[in-house]
C-alpha cells in the first residue's frame, strides 16, 4: 500500500495526464477522479472499468460509483462530481491538494462545495524525476524500438539508387519522408509502441528541430531521423535522434556531424549528480562557440544550436529535469536526452541524441544504436 501525507485529488485521463498513469498505473481513457484517502491511493469508477482495473491498476482501493449510489440519500444528487463529493465528505476529508493544471471550472466546484483547496505548482509528484530500476528498464524498451527503426531505415537508405535531379528511388519510386516516416510508425506499432510524429527531414527542412519532413528525401544531403517511441503498456517513452547522408558529404557537412558528436561526448562526460544541467549546457554552447558555429538570425532564421542540450524523459516525452539556460541540480535517477544540433540553410541540419541515468558519478546510457551516418 502507498502512503502520502497529505490528501491529493487528480482529474483527468491517462492519455492526457502522465500523472494520472503514473498514479494509477493503468490506461483509463475516460476522465475521471483519482485521490488518496488517508494516504491510500483510490479512483472512483463506473463498473466499465472497475473489473479490470482491480487486476492490473497499483490502487490501494476502487470504489464502484453504482454501488455507492445506492447507499446515498434519496435527496441527493448522483452526478459523478456530487458522488465523490458525498465520498469524500463522508471519510471526514476536507482539504486536498492538486496539481497546477487541474481544469479551474471543476476547482470551483470543490470550493463551491466547502472543501480548502491547494494548488502544488511545478512537478506535482517529485518521485517520476527519479527513475526506479522497472522504470528504466521501460526506457530501453522503448529505445531498442527507437533502435529498431533505425537499423529499418538505414537498411532503405542502404538500398536505394541515386539516379537523376538527386533523387533517392527504393524499388522504383522516388523515397520520399512521408513514406520513411510511415514505416518507422508501422515497425514501432509491430513492436508494442506508437512512433507518433516522428522527424524524418533532410536538406533546409531539417534546420527547424521539429519540421517533420515532407517530399523526396535527396542525396548528399543530411536527413535528421528523430523517434520518439511510447510503449503501449507501460506508457513510457523513448527519445533518439540520429543523423544520416546518402551519398558523399561536403567539407562542411562533414565537420558539422563531426562538431555535433563531438558536442554530445563532452557533455556526457560532465553529467553525474550535483550538476547544473545549465553548465552542461553551457559547456555545448561554449564548445560549438570555439569550434566557429556561430548561432544567430542569419537571413531572417536561426542558425547554429538554438535549442535546449536535453530535457527529461519518462512517462512524458518532455519532463524535468533540463539541460539549457535555466539552473537546475541534477539528481541520481534522473533519466535526461542529451541532443546537441546544429542547423544551418544551404548546409542542413544534424542532432544527435541520446538518453542517460545519472549516477552518482556519470551517467549510463539507455539508448544503443551506430553513430555511422555516412551511407554509400
Amino acid at each position: 500500500m502507498s502512503r502520502y501525507k497529505k490528501q491529493i485529488l487528480l482529474y483527468g485521463n491517462t492519455r492526457n495526464c502522465a500523472d494520472i498513469f503514473y498514479f494509477v498505473g493503468a490506461s483509463v481513457h475516460d476522465d475521471f477522479f483519482c485521490f488518496t484517502l488517508n494516504g491510500y491511493k483510490c479512483a472512483l469508477l463506473s463498473p466499465l472499468e472497475i473489473g479490470r482495473l482491480r487486476r492490473t491498476s497499483k490502487l490501494d482501493r476502487i470504489f464502484d460509483y453504482a454501488q455507492i449510489v445506492k447507499t446515498m440519500p434519496e435527496s441527493s444528487s448522483k452526478s459523478y462530481f456530487d458522488v465523490l463529493v458525498w465520498l469524500l465528505k463522508k471519510h471526514k476529508i476536507h482539504s486536498l491538494q492538486v496539481p497546477s493544471y487541474f481544469p479551474i471550472g471543476m476547482f470551483d466546484k470543490f470550493l463551491e462545495a466547502g472543501f480548502h483547496i491547494e494548488y502544488v505548482e511545478g512537478q506535482f509528484f517529485q518521485a517520476r524525476t527519479q527513475k526506479k530500476s522497472d522504470e528504466l528498464a521501460e526506457i530501453r524498451k522503448a529505445n531498442d524500438v527507437a533502435s529498431a527503426c533505425f537499423d529499418w531505415l538505414e537498411n532503405i537508405l542502404k538500398a536505394s539508387e541515386i539516379r537523376k535531379g538527386g533523387k533517392l528511388f527504393y524499388r522504383g519510386s522516388v523515397l520520399t519522408c512521408e513514406y520513411a516516416r510511415q514505416g518507422i510508425e508501422q515497425m514501432a506499432i509491430s513492436l508494442g509502441a506508437d512512433a507518433l510524429d516522428t522527424v524524418v527531414a533532410c536538406g533546409n527542412q531539417a534546420c527547424d528541430p521539429h519540421e517533420v519532413g515532407s517530399g523526396a528525401i535527396k542525396a548528399d544531403s543530411l536527413i535528421v531521423v528523430d523517434i520518439f517511441p511510447r510503449l503501449r503498456k507501460s506508457g513510457y517513452f523513448g527519445d533518439m535522434t540520429r543523423t544520416f547522408l546518402k551519398g558523399s558529404p561536403s567539407e562542411a557537412q562533414a565537420k558539422l556531424v563531426k562538431s555535433v558528436r563531438n558536442a554530445q561526448l563532452l557533455a556526457l562526460k560532465k553529467i553525474r549528480a550535483g550538476v547544473n544541467g545549465a553548465d552542461v549546457h553551457s559547456t555545448v554552447c561554449k564548445y560549438f562557440s570555439k569550434s566557429g558555429f556561430e548561432t544567430k538570425i542569419i537571413k531572417g532564421s536561426w542558425g547554429g544550436f538554438f535549442h535546449s542540450t536535453g530535457h527529461g524523459l519518462g512517462l512524458e516525452v518532455h519532463e524535468s529535469p533540463s539541460l539549457s539556460t535555466r539552473d537546475c541540480r541534477l539528481q541520481k535517477g534522473n533519466v535526461i536526452t542529451v541532443e546537441p544540433g546544429l542547423y544551418y540553410r544551404g548546409i542542413g541540419g544534424c542532432r544527435i541524441e541520446d538518453n542517460v541515468v545519472v549516477e552518482t558519478n556519470g551517467a549510463t546510457m539507455l539508448s544503443d544504436f551506430h553513430y555511422n551516418w555516412i551511407i554509400d
